[in-house]
């Protein structure tokens, strides 16, 4: 009769706590639980761990086992169920297609069952102006998290237009809308819809990169107003403007000579005046190319600049400027310019006794003339002509040097029989 009773009490006893096995361990009355996640803002299709600590109403941290649930009302958690360690239960909420703001709980038995969230900071002081947007929980205690995921996290979405104007004969600009968070953390995989009031969008919605930035093109010949929204943000609208296109001109003078250097002489310092026609389209760059294997850059060319040049050989060349606008669109306008070979001669005359007169004949402007009378004197002079008073009769080479207006010489000679 004992040996059947104590068979059937530990019967009862292995059923009891077969029991105790199959019931979930749960935080204690009273506990508190707090959800935090290691980010408040995932792109679509994005992921965040997710920790929930629950303490007991004294203070000290559940059992380890202490199981809690994890749920959200948009995407998903995985696990749903986790056990803490040390007080703390970790799940990964994954963020779907869907955009929005996810409302993420963590629950264990009763604890955490009359927490309560808001999207907007504290109204104890003034809100500066830029406060984030990003919604936060103002109980520390809170059992609730907001994740924003995609869309729903924007906070400032802004456009800008690559180059910002067109030629009125039409053209095309990149449109770039940057997309972010809170904070300006950039967000990636968002959608992005562009709208304009005038020409043709290449595609009417783009998907940010991983810089938050989404990019379509605009073609248009005339002032254009486009805007970028992505979520429940708008940006400011961005104006393209229409303008004529790029118009050049080039014209060339001979220094100290003719304003026209259809004919000039090598040596010859020639002046060309390039300049933006007015009422254009600004220039990002300008190039003059003389046409004899070299050139100059001249910048954005906002002001006409003047530009001297002086060509060693003789022959045609083709003178050419070259402005670009933001556009892509050239202009070039042309001067055309013979250039002969600089002549030179010498004559020589006795005026009176031993007295000889020399003069010089230069086919462009000299600045200065250097002469070898052949009997080991020479002089210098500014003008064509030059005296020498020779000592004793003789035959003599007279040697003249002229150095040109433009740097270069040329050098002439004659012989006189002095008696």
């Amino acid at each position: 009769m004992f040996r059947r009773i104590y068979f059937s009490l530990v019967a009862v006893l292995a059923l009891v706590c077969l029991s105790c096995d199959s019931v979930p361990l749960l935080a204690p009355t009273n506990s508190s639980v707090t959800i935090d996640a290691q980010s408040r803002v995932v792109p679509n299709g994005g992921t965040t761990e997710v920790t929930a600590t629950v303490i007991e109403s004294g203070g000290t941290p559940v059992h380890n086992g202490t199981l809690v649930r994890f749920t959200t009302t948009l995407g998903r958690m995985d696990p749903v169920e986790a056990q803490t360690r040390n007080g703390m239960a970790v799940s990964t909420f994954i963020a779907g297609d869907s955009s929005g703001v996810a409302e993420v709980r963590a629950t264990s038995g009763s604890a955490g069952g009359g927490s309560t969230t808001t999207t907007t900071p504290p109204t104890t002081t003034p809100t500066p102006p830029g406060t984030p947007t990003t919604p936060t929980n103002t109980n520390p205690n809170s059992n609730v998290v907001l994740i924003a995921v995609g869309s729903g996290a924007v906070d400032i979405i802004t456009l800008r237009a690559n180059p910002a104007t067109v030629s009125t004969s039409g053209g095309t600009v990149t449109l770039i809308a940057t997309v972010v968070a809170a904070g300006g953390r950039a967000l990636p995989g968002v959608s992005v819809s562009f709208s304009a009031n005038r020409g043709t969008l290449s595609i009417s919605s783009a998907v940010t990169d991983a810089n938050g930035e989404a990019r379509v093109t605009l073609t248009t010949n005339v002032e254009t107003s486009v805007t970028a929204t992505a979520g429940s943000k708008t940006s400011t609208p961005a104006t393209i403007a229409a303008q004529a296109g790029a118009a050049v001109q080039l014209t060339c003078a001979i220094s100290g000579g003719a304003n026209t250097c259809a004919t000039a002489s090598v040596g010859q310092t020639l002046v060309f005046t390039a300049q933006r026609i007015q009422g254009s389209a600004n220039l990002t760059s300008a190039v003059l190319d003389f046409g004899d294997n070299s050139s100059q850059n001249l910048g954005t060319l906002s002001a006409a600049s003047t530009v001297p040049h002086t060509y060693s050989q003789p022959g045609t060349y083709t003178a050419r400027l070259t402005g670009t606008d933001a556009n892509g669109e050239s202009s070039t306008s042309i001067q055309v310019v013979q250039v002969s070979a600089v002549t030179a001669t010498v004559s020589a005359s006795i005026t009176s006794g031993r007295t000889v007169t020399a003069t010089a004949t230069v086919s462009v402007n000299a600045t200065l003339y250097q002469w070898s009378w052949g009997d080991s004197t020479s002089t210098t002079t500014q003008g064509p002509t030059a005296q020498r008073i020779y000592a004793a009769a003789g035959t003599y080479t007279i040697m003249m040097t002229a150095t040109l207006q433009g740097g270069g010489t040329i050098t002439a000679s004659t012989t006189i029989d002095v008696p």
